[in-house]
Order: C-alpha cells, then sequence, then structure tokens
C-alpha cells in the first residue's frame, strides 16, 4: 500500500482505516469500508472489505465492493486505481446536464466506429462520456426511421441504466426521478429547436 498501511484476514476487512489507491486522485483515492464508489463499466457499489487476499500465489491487498446489481467484486488494491472512482459530484452532474441538452453528435461515421467508440465511453464510465452515449441514443432513435441497431441500442440502454444509477446514488433520489431529469435535459434540446 501507498501509506504503509497493511491488513490481515478477517479483522482488517472489518477495519474503516482507508485503503489508498494511487493514481486515481492526487496522493490516491481514499476508499474506506462503508463507502459508495463507481466501478468502471458496472455502476454503483459499496466498499464493503478491505482485507488480503492471495492471488497467483501473491499475497495482494484487496478493495471488496457490493454492487447495486447485487454482484460482488473483489480488485486488487493496483487494479482498483484504474476501475474506481468517486460518484458524480456537484460540477460533474452539472456537466452532465449540460451534455444531455447539447445536440446530438452525427452520424456519419462507419457503425462500426461509432459502436467502438461507445464501448471504450462505456468502460469509462465517465459520467460526461455516459451522458454522451444516453443522449446520441435517445435522440438517433428518435430521428431514425430504423431505430438503433440492435447493439447501439444494447449500449445506450447500459450506458443509461449506469447513469441513472450513478444520479440516484448522487442526488439520494429514487429511479423514475433520475429517468425523468434525464429526458428532461434531453427535450431540453427539443423545445429549443421547435
Amino acid at each position: 500500500m501507498g501509506d504503509g498501511t497493511s491488513f490481515s484476514g478477517a479483522a482488517a476487512s472489518r477495519d474503516a482505516t482507508a485503503a489508498r489507491v494511487p493514481g486515481t486522485a492526487p496522493g490516491g483515492l481514499a476508499v474506506k469500508v462503508g463507502e459508495t464508489v463507481v466501478y468502471a463499466a458496472h455502476g454503483v457499489g459499496r466498499v464493503v472489505a478491505l482485507e488480503q487476499r492471495r492471488v497467483g500465489g501473491i499475497e495482494r491487498q484487496c478493495v471488496v465492493l457490493d454492487l447495486d446489481t447485487g454482484l460482488r467484486v473483489t480488485l486488487p488494491v493496483d487494479e482498483a486505481e484504474s476501475r474506481l472512482r468517486p460518484v458524480a459530484g456537484g460540477v460533474e452532474l452539472e456537466g452532465v446536464g449540460a451534455t444531455l441538452a447539447a445536440e446530438a453528435s452525427r452520424r456519419d461515421r462507419q457503425w462500426t466506429r461509432r459502436m467502438k467508440d461507445n464501448q471504450d465511453k462505456l468502460s469509462r464510465s465517465r459520467p460526461v462520456d455516459l451522458a454522451e452515449i444516453v443522449r446520441d441514443g435517445a435522440c438517433h432513435e428518435q430521428l431514425s426511421k430504423g431505430g438503433l441497431s440492435h447493439g447501439e441500442r444494447r449500449l445506450y440502454r447500459q450506458a443509461r441504466d449506469l447513469l441513472v444509477r450513478e444520479i440516484c446514488s448522487a442526488r439520494s433520489i429514487e429511479t423514475d426521478e433520475a429517468d425523468a431529469w434525464i429526458d428532461s435535459r434531453i427535450g431540453a434540446l427539443d423545445r429549443l429547436e421547435h
């Protein structure tokens, strides 16, 4: 660990001492048991334990998360560095709102390129990236005669689900309220155009 703290066994998994995840913020992201974080491409989760585990024959410090989806994930701290981040704050949510209200991206690129770009955004799971996928998916679904392809619709729905769950966590609201907020931001562009 970057801060010299060591954990061992089940007793350490109950310790509220923070594990430093280097590289995610100046000095590393401090992850504490009970804290809510976002696990890239999987969504919001709660840190339930910090523990030592043998991974590939090596003792490693791990972060254990219970995701909102019911999945439990164990990540070595060095992997958590690139996969965990704090839940979006007020400034990030303002950026999400602005992104949702902005004009949709043009669809002049090849389908395979759009899919790859959206898959990359989804894997990063940054709130503004998710908002771009949601905005573009919703707008193109309404404007296109054939709608979205099956693959694009799947990515749109996954991005929307991740974004809704993060907004719920960040604003302490219910799913239907987060959905309505997203729709109102996307609808703001429609109102301006008419």
